[in-house]
């Protein structure tokens, strides 16, 4: 593997490291005229006369809830140190012996997890009265996943761990989602939303060039033991997030209805509160199906396909970032200005044109991916206000009920999809990208447009 242009941090960084006092105060200036970039972007996102980013803001950081404040710091701590080793984890599979089939399988098998505990988990949601302490339960139960992580020999350790994280995961999941659609009022959603990641993008704008000089400073992608200390690192940062939410999480307020009819009825009673709720299954299964088959392989591509070097996957992630850093409260206010759902379509309609820069990418340019990345994460901001309206579109009330036949569907396309992934990516990888490209236009925005809007009774407070 080549390093990457200098012009995107590569060679500076390496010449930081172990280079000269020439070098070394050439790689501090370079750094210092990135920070000056960066705090024009926050001034220009910020800026009162130019975007309006701190009108009001004293006014609604003052009415939010506890919660909501402790999820972001939670959100901050990850998005900075909490996946560091996961930003690569593919590439550490392969390192480990794995190949496109077996990574396809260890997906699949946590699907299939999923799958089982998909409705129980989601009728139990829906009778706890806890909901802090389950979701604290699962959290601490998952702590150890990093460590094995770190000390795994072989790809086959993973099926363990996948098995474990989806039993936890499974638990977590719908109550986190709970206690976080909660701890925003609909007044205050897409606004909240859009803060929510303009801060974090804040954060996240250094969080992939750090994570690339942890994995070049010990060893480089092509050596499994460079990643053992990164998993290290995520294990205390999954602790020092834990020890925040056990003493700083409240527990939720909602007005519960318990389902007094049998499993089966109380379950599929839910589709007839909500207009349009089984298209609305439908579409998101489809989609989760055909994202199944191309996630696993996406940092495979960029590293054995396109010849992508740490850093300039590390240089996607900071361009995705920063463009969600600059225009997440200018899109979120042009949603409630032109429609959440109208300016979605727009954004998933142009986002198709990534796919294709990503495929056209030739070996020898790897970073011609950051460009992909520049236009996904402008077309992925024209997404928040469908954000905003999937999570107001089932009532707080049944979210269990519905996390938990969500999750069975996607869990039962989930088990195929990556396997089928896997073959196809052995016959030839570009298939995935091309089924992505045809697949977003023809079916997956149709989809989304036969969504009825959520009718009301009335507004939540």
């Amino acid at each position: 593997m080549g390093g990457g242009p200098d012009f995107l941090g590569g060679g500076s960084l390496r010449a930081g490291i172990g280079g000269s006092g020439v070098e070394r105060k050439a790689y501090l200036g370079l750094w210092g005229s990135k920070l000056k970039l960066y705090s024009t972007v926050l001034r220009f996102t910020g800026g009162k006369e130019r975007l309006g980013f701190f009108d009001g803001f004293k006014d609604f950081w003052g009415r939010q809830s506890k919660n909501f404040k402790v999820l972001l710091t939670r959100d901050l701590i990850n998005t900075l140190l909490g996946r560091v080793a996961g930003r690569y984890g593919t590439i550490y599979l392969t390192l480990l012996g794995a190949g496109a089939v077996e990574i396809g399988l260890l997906n699949a098998v946590s699907s299939l997890v999923r799958m089982v505990l998909a409705l129980p988990v989601g009728l139990f949601t829906d009778r706890v009265k806890n909901m802090k302490r389950l979701y604290i339960i699962a959290r601490v139960l998952s702590l150890p996943v990093s460590l094995i992580y770190a000390a795994a020999q072989s790809w086959r350790i993973f099926l363990v761990t996948r098995v474990w994280s989806a039993i936890t995961g499974r638990f977590s999941a719908p109550v986190m989602n709970i206690i976080s659609i909660e701890s925003l009022t609909n007044r205050d959603r897409v606004t909240g939303l859009a803060i929510r990641r303009t801060i974090i993008s804040a954060v996240g704008l250094v969080a992939p060039l750090l994570a690339a000089f942890l994995i070049t400073y010990f060893g480089g992608l092509d050596y499994a033991d460079s990643f053992r200390p990164l998993y290290i690192i995520e294990f205390f940062v999954g602790l020092i997030t834990f020890l925040l939410l056990l003493t700083q999480l409240k527990e939720p307020k909602i007005n519960r209805t318990m389902p007094r009819t049998g499993i089966l009825t109380s379950m599929t009673d839910i589709f007839k509160r909500v207009p349009g709720l089984k298209r609305f299954l439908f579409m998101n299964s489809l989609n989760s199906f055909f994202m199944g088959m191309r996630r696993p392989f996406m940092q495979l591509y960029s590293y054995e396909v396109k010849k992508a070097d740490a850093f300039i996957i590390a240089w996607r992630g900071t361009v995705s970032t920063a463009i969600g850093l600059m225009l997440a409260v200018p899109m979120s206010r042009l949603a409630d200005r032109v429609g959440r759902r109208k300016l979605t379509y727009i954004g998933r309609l142009l986002g198709v044109t990534a796919t294709l820069v990503t495929l056209l990418t030739p070996p020898t340019h790897p970073e011609y991916l950051i460009i992909a990345s520049f236009i996904s994460s402008v077309t992925g901001t024209m997404g928040i206000g469908w954000t905003a309206f999937t999570q107001e579109y089932v009532p707080l009330e049944v979210r269990g009920r519905w996390s938990g036949i969500s999750a069975l569907t996607r869990a039962i396309i989930g088990i195929p999809a990556p396997i089928i992934g896997g073959i196809i990516w052995n016959l030839n990888p570009d298939y995935l990208w091309w089924i992505a490209l045809f697949y977003t236009p023809l079916v997956s925005v149709p989809l989304m447009m036969s969504i009825p809007d959520k009718k009301r009774e009335g507004e939540e407070d």
